[in-house]
């Protein structure tokens, strides 16, 4: 009787483990099926920029005024320049010839890579490089630039106006 309570019990543990194996396996299978259909959705294109001012992962890229990607790396050169990675949904095909910029979002908001489309009829593919590209423009500094002028000019015309005068 002991005996055949032994063997009962040792088939169950071989069946329970077998169960376990087979969830498991099935488990890896759907995760793989699940991540390589996520992959599927987009291609990288790649950028080098030397200025980025504030621009960051997940942001925003545009073509024609329309989200078709977003930001998914942004990496550190030797050269201090960023290598800025982009996911493009698939079924988007941008010309081989284009470039890329980085703009604001109105006055103050956040950064966006805007994709500016060449006339190629050659289409970039998966892990290609941008040729041309444009740094950010800092509107603080340009701001300033502006002031700058103004005083310049004020100035200039305050000089000018006094010598009229004599």
């Amino acid at each position: 009787m002991n005996r055949k309570k032994l063997k009962q019990k040792i088939k169950k543990f071989i069946a329970s483990v077998l169960v376990y194996a087979l969830v498991l396996f099935v488990s890896i299978k759907v995760y793989d099926y699940f991540k390589n259909l996520s992959k599927s959705h987009f291609y990288t294109l790649v950028a080098n920029i030397k200025k980025t001012d504030e621009l960051k992962q997940g942001a925003f890229v545009r073509l024609s005024g329309v989200d078709v990607g977003s930001v998914s790396e942004l990496k550190l050169m030797p050269d201090f320049s960023v290598q800025v990675f982009m996911q493009i949904n698939n079924g988007i095909f941008i010309p081989d010839d284009s470039s890329v910029a980085i703009y604001t979002d109105g006055l103050i908001g956040d950064k966006y890579i805007a994709i500016l489309p060449g006339g190629s009829l050659d289409y970039m593919e998966n892990n290609d490089e941008f040729e041309y590209s444009q740094d950010s423009v800092n509107i603080t500094e340009m701001i300033e630039i502006g002031v700058e002028q103004f005083k310049n000019s004020s100035e200039e015309n305050t000089e000018c106006s006094s010598v009229k005068k004599r």
